[in-house]
């Protein structure tokens, strides 16, 4: 059912019959991208997490990130999010921080500081820092970030040229058109809600 809190105006991007997410990922020496998308207004905490972790896939492939912290090639995404689902007009707000590892001490102290500078913010809506993250599994290797996003291959990557970017949505990129379409029934899901994609810091 919904509230009968009223929203804050709408912004250009946003819809009142939609739940309105905007993305904003963190990457070393202040690069960021930030990705508007909408979603059913569903207050299903299961499947909007879900939906998360699906954008999350394709903005991790999207660019070279560098680790927050430390200037290392990433490899690990860290979700930190902030909802307003009581409104009339639901948003939720998610902040994905770039890192090489989350076995790394340096990682976890940097988003700490992090998490606590937005929860100060943001009137401590974020709750204490976690003490325990998924499990893992051990020794894993994570496909690099800005790889290509069906074959996952390192040394996509690091590829100076010859990365193509989805015309539809601006920002998952492939290594080849037959990447790109084996990969297609897996990014139309996200690519459909995409409404804007903007990076800021890169050269």
């Amino acid at each position: 059912m919904a509230s009968d809190r009223p929203s804050p105006p709408l912004k250009e991007w946003e819809k009142a019959d939609k739940l309105n997410v905007e993305l904003v990922g963190y990457g070393w020496q202040e690069k960021r991208v930030i990705v508007r998308f909408h979603l059913p207004p569903d207050r299903d905490q299961h499947r909007v997490k879900l939906a998360l972790a699906f954008m999350g896939f394709d903005v991790k492939h999207s660019k070279k990130w560098l680790c927050e912290s430390c200037g290392a090639p990433a490899r690990e995404t860290h979700f930190q999010t902030l909802s307003w689902p009581h409104l009339e007009t639901p948003r939720l707000i998610a902040y994905v921080h770039f890192v090489c590892s989350m076995d790394e001490s340096h990682v976890l102290e940097g988003l700490r500081e992090s998490h606590d500078m937005m929860n100060l913010v943001n009137m401590g809506m974020l709750g204490p820092f976690p003490t325990s993250f998924p499990d893992r599994q051990p020794d894993a290797v994570y496909p690099l970030a800005g790889s290509c996003a069906c074959c996952k291959r390192d040394e996509t990557a690091n590829q100076e040229t010859g990365l193509k970017k989805c015309g539809k949505c601006k920002l998952t990129r492939y290594c080849s058109v037959e990447c790109q379409k084996q990969d297609w029934p897996r990014h139309k899901v996200t690519c459909e809600k995409i409404r804007s994609v903007v990076f800021e810091n890169w050269d």
